[in-house]
């Protein structure tokens, strides 16, 4: 997976979760706060997830082995690459996931938490410390904080699962924008869909798409957590969950 393709997917997963938060708020899903980084990030990770059936690919490798082997279990068991997890069949299992870790909370919503974080910040070529070990420590320290912030500072956690099915949802519909389509209905109709034939990794996606997504996300992050007036207060609570979490 190139990395140019892998940047819009994330940015585009994040962007749709945060447009949608008006509307998740209205039918009852708490979305304030530290729910809105969160879901950010949720966003982004989850709209790599239909790509992890390439055991070759940037988010295979984003946690060294581990991811590694996942990809290739993955990849074999739904079809290879662009076939299950590029269906109706794999956005019902991301989210279903996504609903169990939900409903587990405490070490497991954690871990799949900095999962998340670590698939999407490999999309987006952001390597938080480049000793593989260290940045695999360095995801679930993230992993950590934005549980505790998702358990202890009121925020629910109801959130994910709903960022989880619209970022998976988010890539099924960018990839149906390419010549390769997606086989919706896999494993039983193995037919491509798609509205359009567009390529990857061209000038528009790089220079374009990519930063248009980027600011987008950027500004409706700051929208959500109350403008730009919230980001002093919002910095010292991060700040303060990240102590929590570290050994003194």
């Amino acid at each position: 997976m190139r990395p140019v393709i892998g940047r819009t997917h994330a940015t585009s997963g994040a962007v749709a979760v945060l447009a949608v938060v008006p509307l998740l708020r209205q039918h009852g899903v708490a979305v304030d706060g530290w729910a809105v980084p969160v879901a950010a990030v949720v966003g982004a990770g989850s709209a790599m997830l239909p790509d992890l059936d390439h055991p070759s690919g940037t988010i295979a490798r984003s946690l060294g082995p581990v991811t590694t082997v996942l990809a290739t279990v993955v990849g074999f068991c739904l079809g290879g690459h662009r076939n299950g997890t590029h269906s109706l069949l794999g956005l019902a299992m991301f989210t279903g996931l996504g609903v169990l870790a939900t409903n587990a909370g405490g070490l497991a919503l954690g871990l799949y938490l900095a999962f998340l974080f670590a698939i999407a910040s490999a999309a987006v070529h952001v390597s938080l410390v480049k000793v593989p070990v260290l940045h695999t420590a360095a995801c679930l320290l993230v992993g950590a904080a934005l549980t505790r912030g998702a358990l202890f500072d009121s925020f629910s956690p109801d959130v994910i699962p709903w960022a989880v099915g619209i970022g998976t949802a988010v890539h099924l519909l960018g990839d149906m924008a390419t010549v390769q389509g997606c086989p919706l209905f896999w494993p039983f109709w193995r037919h491509r869909f798609n509205y359009a034939a567009l390529s990857t990794n061209h000038f528009t996606e790089r220079f374009v798409v990519g930063p248009a997504l980027t600011f987008i996300a950027i500004y409706l992050a700051v929208a959500e957590v109350g403008g730009v007036e919230m980001l002093g207060p919002a910095w010292k609570a991060a700040v303060e969950v990240v102590r929590s979490v570290v050994p003194a």
